[in-house]
């Protein structure tokens, strides 16, 4: 599983689609999400559009402890799912499409659990650091 922003892995497909909002968004990369999801936010979308990569982001956020090293080391990718529910509640405001509240509070979770597996592999990585040092004879 290939995680870093500009990563072109697809979970569990081949192939390349267009990168408009209006492609099928099933297996996209954390790259296509955001983007698809940045239009989205931007021009307005479908309840379809928005409840499909809505899904796909829940999915995202389902496969994030699979991944081996840290997702957001540098703490970019929070700051930019950030920036993103910030367009979604302006064109909900606009609009008041719930889809759109409902494509937000995914961001939440896939934000939430990209931070949880990072937090969790600090965590590890510094007892494993602590336990080298040690001499238990």
């Amino acid at each position: 599983m290939c995680w870093p922003a500009g990563c072109s892995a697809k979970a569990g497909s081949t192939g390349n689609r267009p990168n408009d909002v209006n492609a099928r968004v099933d297996a996209m990369n954390l790259t296509e999400l955001l983007r698809a999801i940045s239009i989205v936010a931007q021009t307005g979308g479908t309840p379809g559009q928005c409840e499909a990569l809505g899904r796909e982001a829940q999915a995202l956020a389902d496969m994030v402890g699979w991944a081996t090293g840290p997702i957001d080391a540098s703490g970019q990718l929070l700051d930019r799912l950030a920036a993103l529910q910030d367009d979604l509640k302006i064109r909900y405001a606009q609009t008041n499409e719930t889809a759109l509240a409902l494509l937000h509070d995914t961001l939440t979770d896939l934000g939430r659990a990209i931070a949880r597996h990072d937090r969790d592999l600090d965590a590890k990585s510094a007892g494993e650091d602590e336990d080298e040092g040690e001499d238990l004879t």
